[in-house]
């Protein structure tokens, strides 16, 4: 099973925590500067941040060069340097970086070992989206058990594409016993949110109820749900919708 929705491969954008936004007026300015969508500005408050010694600037930056938009060039080389520098202070998120770097060959050639170590040192350090990455790389090499307990512990942490990973995985048997009343668990808490991220778990919804696998068939509110996930933007929904006559 290889799993093929878009968002797998965003970047994980960080978050300040609120405590820091709250304590730290140079870090807020910084990420109120991103909120707003002003990249080149954010990206100059957070470099005077990590001049100035805050470690969590330095994971910004390299995401910013990483991302690229709005003012601000992507630039793999930029984002991979900023990467180290977080991931050297001890930033999970800056690992994270580096492993996608790697994995995708964004400026470098391509090496899933390298992307492999990063991602396992992320999720080391804690972050909870590395095992996102780690049981995709495991899925590519057709280890579907070893994807679906990484995918399991990115889920359990809260991962969103990670809980819609281990739902298609229980609906497929992909590395653990086929189970539709498992899946739509995991696709039920991958879509709470109710964002475009959520929206792959609200497929999965969909799709149980338009086949009626582990629930009574129920087109109708398979219809309802892919709208839902159409109306974010979300390419399979709005497929499944057209299949389907809406």
């Amino acid at each position: 099973m290889l799993l093929t929705f878009a968002v797998l491969l965003m970047c994980a954008c960080p978050t300040l925590a609120r405590e820091d936004m709250q304590s730290d007026a140079e870090l807020f300015a910084a990420q109120k500067a991103m909120d707003a969508g002003d990249f080149a500005q954010s990206l100059k408050l957070f470099k005077q941040a990590a001049a100035d010694g805050k470690a969590a600037a330095l994971e910004h930056v390299a995401m910013i060069y990483l991302e690229g938009g709005n003012g601000v060039e992507k630039n793999y080389a930029a984002a991979m340097e900023w990467a180290q520098k977080a991931a050297d202070a001890g930033k999970g998120r800056g690992n994270l970086y580096l492993g996608q770097i790697w994995m995708n060959g964004w400026g470098v050639t391509a090496d899933l070992e390298k992307a492999l170590a990063c991602f396992k040192k992320a999720d080391a350090a804690g972050d909870m989206k590395a095992g996102r990455y780690v049981g995709l790389i495991a899925e590519q090499r057709g280890d579907d058990a070893t994807a679906a307990q990484w995918f399991r512990k990115a889920a359990e942490a809260g991962d969103i594409t990670s809980q819609y990973a281990l739902g298609r995985a229980y609906e497929t048997g992909g590395g653990v016993p086929q189970d539709d009343a498992e899946a739509m668990a995991w696709y039920r808490k991958s879509a709470s949110r109710g964002d475009i991220i959520a929206s792959d778990g609200i497929v999965g919804m969909a799709g149980l109820y338009e086949k009626g696998a582990g629930v009574p068939r129920d087109l109708d509110k398979a219809i309802a749900l892919y709208r839902q996930a159409a109306d974010l933007g979300n390419a399979a929904a709005s497929k499944a919708l057209a299949r389907l006559g809406q």
